[in-house]
């Protein structure tokens, strides 16, 4: 299984109980493609750098997935019909490489983008 986050900006004028339907309609998505919502997080109502729409702010929520390769493509389908999810970004975790043996204090750590709303 491979580890995704999902960032989700959700329409500021989305009542919380929507928010909740919202990140409820996701994990039952994530859970028909054979994945799972390992753990979400809330961050608030954030300003935008710049109007989308109508939309000065939004809620923001972070999500760390679990699952096939196949996940992030069934999240992209039904998120980019949503009306009320106004951008979201999928990102592979990859673990920290380390360097060779003889220099082991240099590490890296690569976030590769799947896909960019």
């Amino acid at each position: 299984m491979t580890d995704y986050e999902l960032l989700l900006a959700i329409a500021e004028d989305q009542s919380e109980e929507e928010q909740k339907k919202i990140l409820n309609g996701l994990t039952t998505i994530v859970e028909k493609a054979k994945g799972e919502v390992a753990q979400t997080d809330s961050w608030g109502k954030k300003a935008l750098a710049f109007p989308i729409g109508k939309n000065k702010s939004a809620f923001y929520s972070l999500l760390s997935l679990k699952g096939s390769e196949n996940l992030p493509k069934a999240v992209n389908d039904n998120l980019r019909i949503e009306d009320k999810v106004i951008r979201f970004l999928i990102t592979k975790k990859e673990i920290i490489k380390k360097a060779r043996k003889k220099d082991t204090r240099k590490a890296k750590k690569s976030v590769e983008t799947v896909i960019i709303r």
